[in-house]
């Protein structure tokens, strides 16, 4: 095997090994109450940052920022409720 080949094979390797470790974390992330998966993505956004890793910081902080706009536009219904005088 060549140094190229034993390269390759390492990129590969990384790369299945990567998304192994996001489906994981997705299916686990689904199991935490929301601010447990946000300290998890602030956590991971560090590590990722200071790994420099740029791609997967800007993925997280894409991810981090949805799930906090989504978050912002949710409707607390009994507040909604109350204004309507309880309808």
């Amino acid at each position: 095997m060549t140094n190229r080949d034993d390269s390759s094979a390492r990129a590969e390797w990384d790369r299945a090994l990567q998304h192994a470790l996001a489906a994981r974390a997705t299916e686990l992330a689904a199991r935490l109450p929301a601010d447990a998966v946000e300290k998890a993505l602030m956590d991971a956004l560090a590590a990722a940052t200071a790994a420099r890793a740029w791609a997967e910081v800007a993925q997280l902080a894409r991810e981090l920022e949805a799930r906090r706009r989504a978050k912002a536009a949710t409707v607390d219904l009994s507040d909604a409720r109350a204004r309507r005088g309880g309808r």
